[in-house]
């Protein structure tokens, strides 16, 4: 049956919550009860998917039956079973092949009788209402109801006597043959599973069944393994994910290019975005909340939100720098208090619009708090530690590339990591002479008398 949940529980009430409480039901005399979340992905399918496959029927199903025993026993992991379909059940029809030689009978006889009976053999074609019908011939339905009814089944032999099945057979009722599934051409078996995310998550599970897999992969080298459901949905999406990171960064670094002229400069603040990291890893320990594909995506978006506190910062000590009023290292101990209005305003308004959403103010989405919550706390970490980091970062860069330029390219640098040119060195100095008579400016003038120097 299907519980449907009201749009105020679906926004703020986990699907969690619902099947746990569904659990706590005692199934009675039930043989066994078990509940599934129809809930909107990422990630989609079963947190336990796992697809034997083997050409060796008789190892495939000895390792999926050992790996449903010991998996099942892993505490977290529960709803174990395997996607077997059994046909109907089967009445098989031995035949004494003795009493048949005996009597005439040929296995062929015996069988197209008992077709005959249950399913009809066409005898012949009438037509009706200008139709060509086929005419067939069989038992009627109360003939046709049990076994007895079977064993009744009459079969003539050679001499045209008729001979009842249960004269030369035995019946035998079976159960249905398994559905035989092919995966990637072999023979396969899927094993399915859900877990209790407050004792194991879907990732250490499905490690665990590759665990238990390698085990028993020498006692059945014939069987392989292939993930499927929440595992492969997970690692497609981790995929695209890493792939949307890197052009994200790209183009957050070509913009800090384009703006600065500059490749270490887009490199200092670039640095900035792990520090969010801080924040959004102590956030989701503290709050009890897996890291989840939706958290990964607030991480992105973070990534471009970060560098804001950066961009600000390194533009004033270039505007500092520009200016020249103070050395460097006096304008990057000042710079991250001179900014820290400005720094803190600029995060905390983008925090304070993220924090309703993270915390479920005025209502709820299972899909919005993950990623706003990433952002909110990344930001708020980010932005402290980048007052403290860029400076020093600023003057690591400084340094290392004054070190590069002394080095290899013989540069000289001033107490600003400024470069001096040779024309510098050629110092000019503007003195007043006497030559007996006046008093003379020049600044080329040479005097072989030092003495006649007054200034």
């Amino acid at each position: 049956f299907i519980i449907y949940a009201s749009d105020e529980a679906k926004y703020n009430v986990l699907y969690t919550d619902f099947l746990d409480k569904a659990r706590s039901v005692a199934p009675g005399k039930t043989l066994g009860l078990t509940f599934e979340a129809q809930a909107n992905g990422p990630p989609v399918g079963e947190p336990i998917n796992g697809t034997f496959r083997s050409n060796n029927g008789e190892n495939l199903n000895a390792m999926t039956s050992e790996i449903v025993k010991r998996l099942g026993a892993v505490p977290g992991v529960r709803d174990l079973k395997t996607d077997d379909i059994l046909g109907e059940k089967e009445i098989k029809v031995i035949i004494d092949y003795a009493k048949a030689d005996q009597l005439g009978l040929s296995v062929n006889s015996v069988g197209a009788a008992i077709r005959t009976a249950l399913s009809g053999t066409m005898v012949s074609k009438v037509t009706l209402n200008n139709k060509e019908v086929d005419l067939n011939v069989r038992y009627t339905d109360s003939l046709r109801e049990s076994n007895f009814n079977i064993e009744n089944i009459k079969t003539m032999d050679a001499l045209g006597n008729l001979v009842p099945v249960s004269t030369v057979a035995r019946l035998e009722l079976t159960d249905g043959s398994h559905e035989i599934k092919r995966f990637d051409f072999k023979r396969s078996k899927t094993i399915t599973g859900l877990v209790d995310e407050a004792k194991i998550t879907s990732i250490i599970a499905n490690a665990k069944l590759q665990e238990i897999f390698n085990e028993l992969s020498p006692k059945y080298p014939d069987v392989n393994l292939v993930f499927g459901g929440e595992g492969e949905s997970t690692k497609e999406s981790m995929q695209s994910l890493g792939e949307a990171l890197i052009i994200a960064l790209i183009g957050i670094f070509a913009l800090l290019v384009f703006l600065f002229k500059s490749y270490l400069r887009p490199t200092i603040i670039m640095s900035t975005i792990p520090l969010g990291l801080v924040g959004f890893s102590i956030a989701f320990f503290f709050h009890n909340k897996p890291i989840s594909f939706l958290a990964m995506i607030g991480v992105i978006g973070l990534a471009g939100i970060i560098v804001n506190s950066g961009i600000v910062l390194i533009s004033f000590i270039d505007q500092m720098r520009a200016e020249g009023k103070y050395s460097l290292h006096e304008i990057l101990v000042k710079a991250s208090g001179l900014r820290l209005r400005a720094v803190l305003v600029t995060s905390l308004t983008t925090v304070s619009g993220l924090i309703p959403t993270a915390y479920g103010i005025g209502g709820s989405d299972a899909m919005l708090v993950p990623m706003t919550m990433a952002m909110a706390w990344g930001l708020t970490s980010g932005t402290l530690l980048t007052l403290i980091w860029v400076p020093c970062a600023y003057a690591i860069l400084e340094d290392l590339n004054a070190f590069i330029g002394r080095n290899l390219f013989g540069h000289k640098y001033d107490e600003n990591m400024n470069i001096i040119s040779e024309d510098d060195d050629d110092i000019e100095v503007e003195v007043d002479y006497d030559d007996g008579q006046n008093y003379h400016s020049d600044t080329n003038y040479v005097d072989p008398n030092p003495t006649n120097l007054k200034s």
